[in-house]
């Protein structure tokens, strides 16, 4: 099937401006209105990005193995659960929130992975078709860079690829905590911003006191601005933690724990999201 734009999103914008400042003002612009979605509580009660039917979205922990029951687990399984549903892949050229910010940190080139028939519809000029092996590739390049995977619903994301929203595109995209477009969330109220974001069930992320010497590092890893000091120990509200496990890489005493307790957790989030979105036909 031949796949053609629906409607100019925000990346489409982005392809095709050459001038850095007006490249930085279109993705801005995604950016405040992310921004007023969130900071405003009309916009948050009546926008579909923040209704739980239409964002349904699990982070997934940066780069790290878990271990269970002796066996050691890697939670981008969910993801490569997904790759192997879905009846059609799109990789994007880029990161459009790398891209403009001309992040120096991690890879511009590893941008986004939209998986489904909906996917058909984002514009071919910025984007290519891959298989399920080079979908798994793509993947592991993403977690070797050190970047979080963010997989789900994403109603946002139809606004910036520019396609319809029929429920048939699930969303992976690859975080940072310095460009990231995910950053808005940090504005939202934690109940409300838990109805859209998730961590994986079982998943808990805790501080080794004796171990903390009061770095602060962690702080600075945190794309929600969660972390604090209490003391001279770092404090991880775990009501609201993601975990998507950047303080426990960033940590340089390996002061942050990670834990699962969920031998279903993998079922359990594949599940989850496919209660929003469908991966195939």
């Amino acid at each position: 099937m031949k796949r053609k734009i629906k409607f100019p999103g925000f990346l489409f914008l982005t392809k095709f401006i050459t001038n850095k400042k007006l490249l930085k003002l279109n993705w801005a612009g995604a950016g405040h209105l992310a921004r007023a979605v969130t900071r405003v509580p009309f916009f948050r009660k009546n926008n579909p990005w923040m209704k739980p039917e239409y964002s349904n979205m699990y982070w997934i922990p940066v780069n790290k193995s878990l271990s269970q029951a002796g066996d050691t687990i890697l939670p981008q399984e969910i993801v490569a659960r997904f790759i192997d549903k879905s009846s059609y892949r799109v990789v994007l050229d880029f990161c459009g929130c790398r891209k403009v910010n001309q992040c120096s940190d991690y890879p511009i080139d590893v941008g986004c992975l939209m998986m489904g028939e909906d996917a058909r519809g984002i514009e071919a000029s910025f984007s290519r078709s891959v298989s399920k092996k080079e979908a798994h590739a793509h993947l592991q390049r993403a977690v070797d860079a050190g970047l979080a995977p963010f997989v789900g619903k994403a109603r946002i994301d139809n606004a910036i690829f520019g396609v319809p929203d029929t429920g048939r595109m699930v969303s992976v995209c690859f975080c940072d905590e310095c460009c990231c477009l995910a950053r808005w969330a940090s504005d939202l109220p934690g109940i409300e911003r838990n109805q859209i974001m998730h961590r994986l069930e079982g998943l808990k992320i805790w501080v080794d006191r004796k171990a903390c010497t009061g770095c602060g590092i962690c702080i600075e890893k945190c794309f929600l601005k969660l972390i604090s000091m209490r003391g001279n120990t770092a404090h991880i509200p775990l009501s609201n933690c993601m975990g998507c496990g950047r303080c426990v890489v960033a940590c340089p005493q390996q002061a942050i724990r990670v834990s699962l307790d969920n031998p279903d957790f993998i079922a359990q989030a594949v599940k989850n999201i496919e209660a929003s979105v469908k991966p195939g036909k």
